[in-house]
Order: C-alpha cells, then sequence, then structure tokens
C-alpha cells in the first residue's frame, strides 16, 4: 500500500478507501490509485482484510431449487443489491432436500460469512436448521419462510391471489380451481390458503408438485372433477405452462373457456403461445430489503416484510 501510495502521489488512507470501496474519494484520486496498483501488480489481501475487520464482507445464500426457473432471477437479484454493498454472494443449492438445505447451512457458517440468506425447503422441517443458524450470525427468510426466529422477506401472496381472483372475476370468470404444489412450502400454501378462503368455490383445490408433468396431470383432473371450471390458477409458473400446453393438447384455444394465470412471471410464460398471465414478484424490492437486514451492522428486531406482487395480463386470461 506503502508503494502504490508513493506512485500515485496520495495518503496510504486514499488507497485504503480506494481499494475497499467503504469510503469515496474523488474520480482523480481514485483513477491515480487503480493505476498504480495495476502498474505494481497489487491486490488486497483479503484473506488478511478478513481477520483485521472481523468481517469476509461475503454473504451466503441458500436456494431451494436452483432448477426452478424463479431462483436465478432471484440470486441475480441479491447478487446486483450485494454489489453495490461491496458484497459478495456465496451461493448452495438445496434440491429440495433439507439434510442437504442443512448441510449447505453449516457449509456457509463455517466459512463465516456475515451473513446467511435462505429460501426454505419446507416450512415445518426447515425450521430447526434456520433457528439455530440465527443463533450464530443474522439470518433473512427469502420468498419463502419457516421460523419465527429470524428476518422473512417475501411477497403478499394473499393479496396476489385477490388480485387473480379480481381479474378473473371482472372478465366473467367465476368458477376457478386451483393447482397447487406442496403445503410444506410456505408460497404455495399461502397461496393455496388465500384461494381456499376467496375463491367463490375455494374447495376445488389439487395439490402436486412445482412441475410441468403436474400441470399436465392437474389439468385433466380438474376438468373432470369440476367440468364447468373457467380458470386454473396454478402455484407457480412451471405448473402454468404444464397447464397450458395440456389445454392445447385437449384442443382447448387461449383465450378461450379456460382461463390459465401462473406465479412468479418467469420466462417459461414469455415462451408461451399465447403468453401466460402471471403474478410478478417484486424482486428488487425484496433483494433490497433482504440484504438491507443482511448488512446491517446493528441488531434489529425480527422483521416480516411483505411486498405486493403484480398481476401481468396476458391473453391466457381474456375474456
Amino acid at each position: 500500500m506503502h508503494d502504490v501510495a508513493r506512485l500515485a502521489g496520495v495518503s496510504t488512507a486514499s488507497v485504503s478507501r480506494v481499494l475497499s470501496g467503504r469510503r469515496r474519494v474523488t474520480e482523480d484520486v481514485a483513477e491515480r490509485v487503480r493505476d498504480a496498483a495495476e502498474h505494481l501488480g497489487y491486490e488486497v489481501n483479503t484473506v488478511g482484510r478478513s481477520l483485521r475487520l472481523q468481517s469476509t464482507e461475503t454473504v451466503g445464500l441458500v436456494v431451494a431449487d436452483i432448477t426452478n426457473p424463479f431462483f436465478p432471477s432471484l440470486t441475480k437479484a441479491i447478487e446486483d443489491e450485494l454489489a453495490r454493498h461491496g458484497l459478495g454472494l456465496l451461493l448452495a443449492d438445496a434440491a429440495n432436500d433439507v439434510a442437504r438445505e442443512r448441510d449447505a447451512v453449516a457449509r456457509l457458517l463455517a466459512r463465516r460469512v456475515d451473513a446467511l440468506l435462505v429460501t426454505p425447503v419446507s416450512r415445518s422441517k426447515s425450521r430447526r436448521t434456520i433457528a439455530e443458524a440465527s443463533e450464530r450470525t443474522t439470518v433473512v427468510q427469502l420468498d419463502r419462510h419457516a421460523s419465527a426466529k429470524a428476518h422473512y422477506v417475501g411477497m403478499d401472496n394473499g393479496r396476489a391471489i385477490s388480485d387473480v381472483l379480481d381479474h378473473l372475476a371482472a372478465h366473467g370468470r367465476t368458477r376457478p380451481a386451483f393447482i397447487g404444489s406442496d403445503p410444506e412450502i410456505s408460497t404455495t400454501w399461502e397461496r393455496q390458503r388465500a384461494f381456499t378462503r376467496l375463491a367463490p368455490r375455494g374447495d376445488r383445490v389439487l395439490v402436486g408438485d412445482f412441475s410441468l408433468d403436474w400441470g399436465r396431470t392437474a389439468t385433466v383432473e380438474a376438468l373432470r372433477r369440476w367440468p364447468a371450471t373457467d380458470a386454473l390458477v396454478c402455484a407457480d409458473d412451471l405448473i402454468a405452462v404444464g397447464v397450458a400446453e395440456q389445454l392445447r393438447a385437449m384442443g382447448h384455444t387461449m383465450p378461450g373457456r379456460v382461463a390459465v394465470v401462473g406465479f412468479d412471471d418467469t420466462m417459461l410464460v414469455h415462451l408461451q403461445t399465447p403468453p401466460v398471465s402471471s403474478i410478478r414478484q417484486p424482486l428488487a424490492e425484496m433483494a433490497a430489503a433482504a440484504v438491507e437486514l443482511a448488512a446491517g451492522h446493528e441488531q434489529v428486531p425480527i422483521r416480516r416484510l411483505l411486498f405486493p406482487g403484480v398481476l401481468q395480463v396476458r391473453p391466457s386470461t381474456a375474456p
């Protein structure tokens, strides 16, 4: 650092500010320091700095299933927000397995991450893992939740279902059915519970998993059980795309007699012909709130922050 400072004609404090990114300096000073560091081949010893600061400047993220198209989008939003805070990301995939989730959390804690973000696999079986981790570092549950002992940042699923049902009713569709996933997943549980409470016939619910195959199977079953069904509300976009494919295979057109709506507004629904309506999660706002809690240097009471989703209306729910 003394060599860089001497070559750049600045103080070592200025070099520290530029290379750590923690405090602002003028652009002229920053450019001179970066040029000098590059010329001398100087790199910050991040391990040494972590020992001195008692911080790795890294946040861990454990997602429930990286193969679900929603989670890469969520991960990108988190990484973008962490970059704005000068923090790095360590990512682990739980692969929908609570044992693998527990191991991933343990590995990240062993690496001394400054905080941990988790989308829990199960709202009951992940509870202990989240609670124990929260005793060692700041834990923020993101999108899904399992424990009352850690922060939670997510979407208001009840309000989203209400918006979907209002939209369908405004277009003359008053006989919907809900195609959900495992109620151990907090998001689908909340969506199903809201549908049961708010829909004209809230008992019209089928439960399976987040997959295209389940969407196809559930479509056939829903129309067999309730032939007058005029809308299928799906717990996520994977299910919704399976539903749309099965309806086409059965000779239905969209817009047509049966409307389709999904959740998460992933690229999948945009690729359908016609595109499928879906609830868009406010990922940027959720990421900002989660990182703010994770990166905060002060202890704060456990927070539960819910953000409204936005229904993206497309031809699949037209009159």
